[in-house]
């Protein structure tokens, strides 16, 4: 009974999950303000909306998943049903963390990339190169900007290769970079100028990703460790002479248990991780 009652709620979540909310949707588009980030254009938003659209279907599957698992083992065997759904939340819990984790690398080093690369070609304008000089000096050195540099040198347009460039993930500065050049070359003001402050601003928010990412490395270690907490309860139930895994394993109720803290524990960690996304602004 206590299996059937778990399969229904499992399908209910799941239910809820993959049915569509298209009112939901049009009405915060109606709420939200109409200025949006200046980093952020049609490609960005749509980018991160298929993103969230990803994450949902992901946790979709392993819920359907899950309910699979359990309805089948259930059926022939409950005890390695049981295990078998334990292991598949563990397991895609562990490959979200992962993929999190390479996706905010990526981030990271795509920002430091572009602050470089902004710096660099600043300081080659400083010393009295022509941007056309100082942009091919600049793009032997750093990668990020040869697409540029290739545009320019064929006569194409710089600026629309770098708003191009500035929708993959970490590479937003280019957006910046772009526009100092588009206003520099269609006014005649001094690029070295426009640049320097582009440079410096980039330069301030690298310090400022460093800060919170130390900061927020310590949440991140903690909710990893709270997520350790429910196995040392076991070894601690060992160690006072119980069979814990034996309790867990024997009977509905401990099956309940052993899902249940499978399932908080994973839940508590991707939600911490969520949190710290969200504070460090990441897509």
């Amino acid at each position: 009974m206590i299996m059937t009652l778990l399969c229904l709620g499992f399908a209910v979540l799941t239910a809820w999950l993959a049915v569509p909310r298209p009112a939901a949707g049009r009405l915060r588009a109606r709420l939200e303000p109409a200025v949006f980030d200046a980093t952020k254009d049609a490609a960005t938003l749509a980018q991160e909306r298929s993103r969230r659209r990803r994450s949902w279907t992901y946790v979709a599957i392993v819920i359907i998943l899950l309910v699979s698992i359990i309805a089948a083992g259930y059926l022939v065997n409950a005890r390695a049903a049981v295990l078998a759904g334990a292991a598949l939340v563990v397991a895609a819990t562990g490959l979200r963390l992962i993929t999190q984790y390479r996706r905010r690398r990526s981030t990271l080093r795509g920002r430091a990339d572009v602050a470089q690369a902004t710096t660099v070609l600043v300081s080659y304008l400083r010393v009295g190169q022509v941007p056309s000089a100082a942009l091919a000096i600049a793009a032997a050195d750093c990668q990020v900007l040869r697409k540029g540099h290739q545009a320019w040198a064929l006569g194409g347009d710089v600026v629309a290769v770098w708003r191009r460039q500035a929708r993959r993930a970490g590479h937003s500065g280019l957006l910046e970079l772009a526009r100092a050049w588009q206003v520099s070359v269609e006014t005649g003001a001094p690029m070295s100028a426009t640049l320097d402050q582009v440079a410096a601003s980039l330069a301030a928010d690298q310090a400022l990703t460093r800060v919170v990412n130390s900061e927020l490395a310590a949440a991140r270690a903690t909710g990893k460790v709270m997520a350790a907490l429910p196995a040392c309860g076991v070894g601690i139930g060992y160690l006072l002479g119980g069979d814990p895994a034996r309790w867990l394993l024997a009977g509905p109720s401990g099956w309940a248990c052993l899902l249940g803290g499978v399932l908080l524990a994973c839940a508590g960690v991707l939600w911490i991780e969520a949190l710290a996304r969200q504070t460090s602004g990441e897509a």
